[in-house]
């Protein structure tokens, strides 16, 4: 893994993209472009200082519309940052 700045075009939700900086395996700084600013606030926070493998794993599959969420379209994000370093 190698430090970087993602920025990750979502699908299927309110939120319209997604930032965060990966540091050392770590996220920071998550930011969401749009979507329910309580909810995605929240989600910001709590991802704050977790493993980007630990994002990928809790936030996968959370549902919010017929099978999309805002925290699952994290989880993908962080899903393909890790493909990128298999």
């Amino acid at each position: 893994m190698k430090d970087e700045h993602v920025v990750y075009k979502t699908e299927n939700v309110c939120a319209s993209e997604i930032q965060f900086d990966v540091v050392n395996g770590i996220l920071h700084n998550v930011v969401f472009e749009g979507g329910c600013r309580g909810n995605t606030q929240g989600v910001a926070a709590l991802a704050e200082g977790m493993s980007v493998e630990d994002v990928a794993l809790r936030l996968s599959g959370i549902d919010c519309h017929g099978g999309h969420s805002c925290p699952d379209e994290l989880a993908k994000a962080a899903r393909e940052y890790l493909k990128k370093y298999e």
